[in-house]
């Protein structure tokens, strides 16, 4: 099953998720707000010389329209997710916003705004005072030694400004082996195809493109290809190129659902065009009416077709 599918059957909240570097995050779930889901990366923790205890907050907006909302206030239409960077004063009770991380598709930072440099009172019930009783009382010697290092946020990787992703040593050697064969006097589709899949499964949307623009150079009606070439598109907000290439995989392949039930996805949710995604929708449950992919799609059209 192509890549793109199986991550919206399963995961299609990730489409919102945040990327780090460095080491494994321990995001903790906050109480959130009417627009964000919010939660607390607990391996960001440090106490700086300040005494003030150091946290980053995630916030991943609860729907489009929240997402919208929040991309027009950021000022970046690509706006996905952002991080937030606070000082939190556990004894004055105050917290210090210093970062705000915006963060597009791809988990990529778009921008990097600076905050306050006074604290504010944390208000009673928000966000900052669960994330202050979350972490205040638990204060040891362990995280007081830590006093000098720096901010660290991760589950996979800090946010910056590349979006590059810290691959291990064996990784790295087999993108470099299918590099070369892909670039051999022997390369096939298939080989560039196999180039595009392991950028594809390594975050590596620019990469994967041009790797599966040469396997469809070579064969031009691969669906499967199509279908993840139309994926590494949308990850990099080229919405209207995402679109085309799953409207060529279902012009190739009438009955191919995989295509079908994204190419609504990306009309309805990134392009906004809910009649285009109803009509995507509706041709999928004439194909399928029973799997657990058909029920969310009815969900859609539940939602959406009134």
């Amino acid at each position: 099953m192509p890549r793109f599918f199986l991550q919206f059957c399963i995961v299609a909240t990730l489409l919102c998720g945040v990327r780090h570097n460095a080491h494994a995050v321990q995001w903790q779930a906050l109480k959130g707000t009417a627009r964000y889901k919010v939660a607390y990366d607990e391996q960001s923790i440090r106490l700086n010389p300040l005494g003030r205890l150091e946290i980053w907050l995630r916030f991943i907006p609860r729907g489009e329209a929240e997402r919208k909302s929040a991309a027009a206030e950021y000022k970046e239409k690509l706006y996905r997710s952002h991080l937030e960077y606070y000082e939190i004063d556990c004894s004055e009770q105050n917290a210090l916003l210093g970062l705000i991380d915006i963060l597009g598709t791809s988990r990529v930072r778009l921008k990097r705004l600076q905050g306050g440099t006074q604290p504010d009172p944390i208000l009673p019930g928000s966000v900052l005072d669960n994330a202050a009783q979350r972490i205040c009382p638990v204060l040891d010697e362990g995280t007081a030694a830590e006093e000098n290092e720096t901010v660290e946020t991760g589950k996979e990787e800090e946010p910056d400004s590349t979006g590059e992703t810290t691959l291990s040593s064996d990784k790295l050697l087999q993108i470099e082996t299918l590099r070369k064969k892909a670039t051999s006097k022997e390369a096939t589709a298939e080989s560039w195809k196999e180039l595009g899949n392991i950028y594809f499964d390594t975050d590596q949307p620019l990469q994967a493109i041009k790797a599966y623009e040469h396997a469809l150079a070579l064969r031009p009606v691969d669906t499967d290809t199509l279908n993840d070439l139309g994926a590494m598109y949308r990850q990099t907000g080229d919405f209207e190129r995402a679109a085309a290439n799953f409207e060529k995989a279902i012009s190739v392949d009438p009955y191919n659902l995989e295509s079908i039930y994204n190419s609504g996805y990306v009309y309805a949710f990134d392009l906004n065009n809910i009649p285009k995604a109803l009509v995507m929708w509706r041709r999928y449950l004439d194909l399928d009416s029973k799997s657990e992919t058909a029920r969310q799609v009815q969900s859609f059209i539940d939602q959406y077709g009134k």
